[in-house]
């Protein structure tokens, strides 16, 4: 648990001042980074083949920087920045897995479709992240809060399914969790939306609804990103992902629940506007 903790109280503030600070192209060499360690994790639960990750590696870069390269090319058109659209395919992705959740741990692909899969879920996380960070003067904030959206499900889940938890949601896939986790996680993460909104973003009207839309919808879907992994997890018998992080496993363990949530985030973000 102190292990758990000292590498919270580290690895936090180094998130929080690199979205903040760092240059625009910056953040998305480095977002691309902790996208390429997922995938490495991802390999880890599925393939298991060194080859099989170079490949996928520089598929996943080859992708971003034409997506970047357009993007910069394109950003003063969003209509033709191609992030917007790179975030709706994740979405998409992540809502026709609602489907495969359903089915429990005995729902298996082969094993290198299950790495095609984290291919694309990589890439538009990133997209959708680095889109974000790049919409406005605000996009830093934005991308922050966002994230923060994300923890913050996460935590409610977690107290309120410890102490009102009686209806399991997927047991086979994860048993700990619960309905009404789920429901105290939205809650959560709609109150840290909103004051976020109303003080640092100053967020009003029509935006501020289109923003506490988007915030609900991806606190939804971080569950499904979250028991996506757990899922591939308990298919190879492995508790964490990695090790990279003391107390806290590996990258894929902590970026879950944002590998779904940032594209359906950004989908809503950039359409209710």
């Amino acid at each position: 648990m102190i292990t758990r903790i000292i590498t919270a109280l580290v690895l936090a503030p180094a998130v929080i001042g690199l979205v903040l600070y760092l240059p625009g192209s910056l953040f998305a060499e480095v977002l691309l980074l902790v996208m390429v360690i997922g995938l490495f994790e991802w390999d880890h639960l599925t393939t298991r083949s060194n080859r099989v990750f170079v490949i996928s590696a520089m598929a996943l870069l080859v992708l971003a920087i034409i997506a970047y390269l357009l993007s910069s090319q394109f950003i003063k058109n969003t209509l033709s920045d191609p992030l917007p659209p790179i975030a709706i395919v994740g979405a998409l992705f992540w809502l026709l897995q609602i489907g495969t959740l359903s089915k429990g741990i005995e729902h298996r692909r082969p094993p290198r479709a299950e790495m095609g899969y984290g291919i694309l879920v990589a890439f538009c996380a990133w997209g959708a992240m680095v889109w974000l960070r790049h919409s406005d003067d605000t996009g830093a904030l934005v991308v922050l809060f966002a994230m923060m959206v994300v923890w913050a499900a996460d935590i409610f889940a977690y107290f309120t399914g410890v102490n009102f938890g009686r209806n399991k949601l997927a047991p086979s896939i994860s048993p700990g969790k619960s309905i009404e986790g789920v429901v105290g996680g939205m809650v959560g993460a709609i109150l840290v939306a909103w004051i976020g909104a109303s003080t640092l973003l100053q967020f009003s009207g029509s935006k501020l609804i289109a923003w506490l839309m988007a915030a609900a919808a991806a606190a939804a879907i971080s569950v499904v990103g979250d028991l996506y992994i757990s899922r591939l997890k308990r298919q190879v018998g492995v508790k964490d992902s990695g090790k990279l992080l003391p107390g806290h496993g590996g990258v894929l363990d902590r970026i879950d629940g944002l590998l779904a949530a940032m594209p359906v985030f950004a989908s809503c973000w950039w359409l209710l506007q």
